[in-house]
C-alpha cells in the first residue's frame, strides 16, 4: 500500500479522535478541568491530523496532482489558524500583546495571501463544480484572515476579547472538523459524496452552520458574561450610594 493511502487512512482514524475530543470539550462544563483536558486532547489530535494532511499533500505532488496539494496545504493553513486562535486566546487571555505576536501575524498574512492566490486560480479549475468549491474555500480563508486582521488592529477592545476569539476559532473548528469528516470518511463509504457539487454543498452547509454556532455561542457566553458584570456593577453602586446618603 502506498504512503499516500496509509496517510489517508491515518487521516480518517485520527479524524475520529478529533471529532470525539471536539464534542467532549463542547459538552463539558466551560472552564472546568474536564473542558480544559479534552480541549488539550483536541489540539493535540488536530496537530497530528494536520501533519498527516501535509503528508497527503506530498503524496498528491508525487502522484502528479500538484493542484490538489496546493489546495490541501491551504485547507491545512485554515485549520492551523483556527487551532492556534482557540489555544492561544485562552493561554494569553491576560496578555493581548503576546497573543498577537509574530506567529499570529504570520498566519494572518499567509492565510490572506494564500486566499487571494487561490481566488485567482479559480478560472483554471476547469469544471464549474470545482470552481465553486475553490471559491468557497478561498472566501472562507479570506474571511478568517480578515477577522484576524480586525483583532490585530483593535486588540483588547473589551475585557472578554479572548473569549470572543476562542468562540470564533471553535466555530471554525466545528465546521472544519465536521466537513472534513463528512467528505473524507463519508466519501469512503458513499461514492456520491465524492462528486464535486456534493462536496461543495457539504462545505457550504458546514460554513453556514459555523456562523450559526458562533452567533449562538456569542449570545450564550459573551452576552451572559456582560449581563453578569453589569448586574455586579449595579450591586456595587447601590451600597456606596446608600452609605454616602447616610
Amino acid at each position: 500500500m502506498e504512503v499516500f493511502e496509509w496517510a489517508r487512512l491515518a487521516h480518517i482514524a485520527i479524524g475520529v479522535v478529533v471529532l470525539g475530543s471536539f464534542w467532549a470539550a463542547a459538552l463539558a462544563a466551560k472552564g472546568q478541568a474536564r473542558h480544559r483536558q479534552t480541549g488539550r486532547w483536541y489540539v493535540t489530535s488536530m496537530a497530528l491530523l494536520l501533519a498527516v494532511t501535509l503528508l497527503m499533500a506530498a503524496g498528491m505532488v508525487r502522484s502528479g496532482t500538484p493542484m490538489r496539494a496546493v489546495f490541501n496545504v491551504y485547507v491545512t493553513l485554515i485549520s492551523v489558524a483556527s487551532v492556534w486562535m482557540a489555544w492561544r486566546s485562552v493561554r494569553d487571555r491576560h496578555d493581548v500583546r503576546r497573543y498577537l505576536g509574530w506567529p499570529y501575524r504570520l498566519i494572518c498574512v499567509a492565510l490572506g495571501g494564500y486566499g487571494l492566490f487561490l481566488l485567482a486560480m479559480v478560472p483554471r479549475m476547469g469544471s464549474p463544480a470545482r470552481m465553486a468549491m475553490v471559491t468557497a474555500f478561498a472566501v472562507l480563508g479570506l474571511v478568517i484572515a480578515g477577522a484576524m486582521a480586525w483583532r490585530w488592529m483593535h486588540r483588547d477592545d473589551h475585557p472578554r476579547w479572548w473569549l470572543s476569539e476562542h468562540l470564533t476559532a471553535m466555530g471554525i473548528n466545528f465546521a472544519a472538523t465536521h466537513a472534513s469528516f463528512s467528505i473524507l470518511a463519508g466519501g469512503s463509504v458513499f461514492a456520491a459524496l465524492k462528486e464535486p457539487w456534493t462536496r461543495t454543498a457539504i462545505l457550504v452547509a458546514w460554513m453556514v452552520s459555523a456562523l450559526v454556532v458562533r452567533l449562538w455561542a456569542g449570545r450564550r457566553f459573551l452576552r451572559r458574561g456582560d449581563d453578569a458584570a453589569a448586574r455586579s456593577g449595579r450591586v456595587a453602586v447601590v451600597p456606596s450610594v446608600a452609605a454616602g446618603g447616610g
